[in-house]
């Protein structure tokens, strides 16, 4: 027992050292949107469970062995002159069982987290590759807002929005600027009920919500977000000409099918709003992921700011150079138009496309860092248990190969103990995480709770796995001399 709790307690110092040091690499890879990630420490509570994990670990694992031990008959051991401890069946003899099962147990466990693991990664790899409706890269963007008394008249808010994309497109490299109300994946919405003209609606249905969006400058060609039908916004879409609007494909679809929606009309608000305006459709553009790369979207429609004037604005331009090199050009730009205007946030589009899958990114590498280090113990369980039972069985490696058996028998005759518990464990643990996958179902996208690629690829990993752990002792066994280990005997 002294012995049990001296590696316990050891395994469990160790263990707080390297806690702490992953410690400071879990806050750098935690992303900001995880809550709360700066207070994660490791405090009073953390070593009171550790302390108890290394008590219960010495007792329960000290205990079974000091027990046996105990209840040895002295003189028959002594008769048996070593021979009960390496003579014939004691590789796979009995007396060996809880061994097998502790093994078999962790193989299990392993093959749990790989499972998680292996489904979080093929999620994420999917949601990387969805397609988010514009191009991220080499787009530079910030949030402004003309406020002060120079700005309280509309005309002169449109004036300094068309100001500043003549500066910033006489940028070097800067093909096309523009603004947005809302940019995509930044955690800005606005909805509202919209009627379309025309339309019928189904029994019960009280409204339809649309998000809305007002645009300004070459705000789609920066963002690349690719025209469908009709045609973009112009200048001559003023105030006091006819309203229009552009409409995503998804709402095209959804309130015009199989029609060119191109001069369809609508207004925002319910059915009951008669004296709202009709807003007419000028164009279709792509659909664009607007909250989360693996959520859908609403329904959305643009309008232009020259005819919905609004003073908060996000900017978006697009370079041919790598736009992270603009960003002191494009605060000068607009301190020479208003040393007094407000501008934040300034990032690249695809830091925010990185950030909006920080979280995913953050699960998956702690789910796989914790899988690594079980699939580490796992190997270390397979070849500790071998190579113990391979130092026992010296005398029965001696004369089986005095026999006749060859060294290629020996190996495969352990190699084939080995490969039997990871089956074992395999078998368990793919069985149990079937079960624990549905419940990750809500962090997946992409792929199913019993992906059969990463199903597949889990036990063959294991299977790989548990052959280098078990091949190394059987290769030293299979070197044995058996006129040495015989007269050891």
């Amino acid at each position: 027992m002294t012995e049990s709790g001296l590696i316990a307690f050891t395994g469990g110092a160790l263990g707080i050292a390297v806690a702490f040091l992953a410690l400071h690499w879990v806050r750098l890879l935690g992303p900001q949107s995880v809550p709360r990630m700066s207070d994660i420490g490791i405090g009073l509570p953390a070593l009171a469970f550790t302390f108890a994990a290394c008590v219960l670990s010495a007792v329960l694992f000290g205990l079974v062995p000091a027990l046996r031990v105990s209840r040895v008959d002295v003189q028959a051991a002594l008769q048996e002159t070593g021979r009960s401890a390496s003579g014939v069946s004691a590789i796979w003899g009995r007396g060996i069982h809880l061994r097998r099962s502790l093994v078999i147990t962790e193989i299990a466990l392993c093959a749990m987290l790989l499972v998680g693991a292996g489904l979080l990664i093929r999620s994420f790899a999917r949601v990387r590759d969805v397609n988010p409706g514009f191009t991220p890269q080499n787009v530079l963007t910030l949030e402004l807002t003309m406020t002060g008394e120079r700005y309280k008249d509309k005309n002169a808010v449109l004036a300094a929005y068309h100001d500043l994309w003549q500066r910033l497109e006489g940028l070097p490299g800067v093909t096309a600027a523009g603004a947005v109300t809302s940019l995509p994946l930044s955690q800005m919405f606005a909805w509202g009920p919209v009627t379309v003209e025309g339309r019928v609606p189904p029994p019960g249905e009280k409204f339809i919500n649309a998000d809305t969006r007002m645009v300004s400058g070459h705000y789609f060609q920066a963002m690349g977000i690719p025209l469908r039908e009709g045609r973009l916004f112009t200048d001559d879409d003023t105030a006091g000409k006819l309203r229009v609007a552009l409409v995503d494909d998804y709402m095209a679809q959804q309130f015009w099918p199989n029609q060119d929606a191109v001069g369809k009309r609508f207004h925002i608000g319910g059915i009951s709003e008669t004296d709202s305006p009709w807003i007419t459709v000028v164009g279709v553009v792509g659909r664009v992921k607007q909250y989360t790369l693996d959520s859908e979207s609403r329904i959305a429609f643009y309008l232009p700011q020259t005819q919905f004037v609004t003073r908060a604005m996000n900017v978006a331009l697009r370079s041919s150079t790598d736009p992270a090199t603009l960003a002191g050009a494009v605060k000068q730009r607009i301190r020479d138009m208003d040393p007094n205007l407000p501008l934040y946030n300034m990032s690249t589009m695809q830091q925010r496309f990185d950030t909006s899958l920080a979280r995913r990114r953050f699960s998956m590498l702690v789910l796989s860092a914790f899988a690594a280090i079980s699939l580490a113990l796992a190997m270390i369980g397979i070849y500790g248990l071998i190579a113990y039972l391979v130092g026992q069985g010296t005398r029965e490696v001696g004369i089986r190969l005095a026999l006749g058996a060859t060294r290629a028998d020996i190996l495969s005759l352990i190699v084939r103990g080995g490969m039997r518990l990871a089956f074992w464990g395999v078998g368990i643990g793919i069985g149990g995480a079937l079960l624990i996958s549905r419940l990750m179902r809500s962090l997946l996208f992409g792929v199913g709770p019993a992906d059969v690629v990463t199903f597949v690829a889990v036990p063959v990993v294991l299977a790989s796995v548990a052959f280098v752990a078990s091949y190394l002792p059987a290769r030293r066994a299979s070197r044995i001399d058996p006129s040495t280990s015989l007269r050891c005997e």
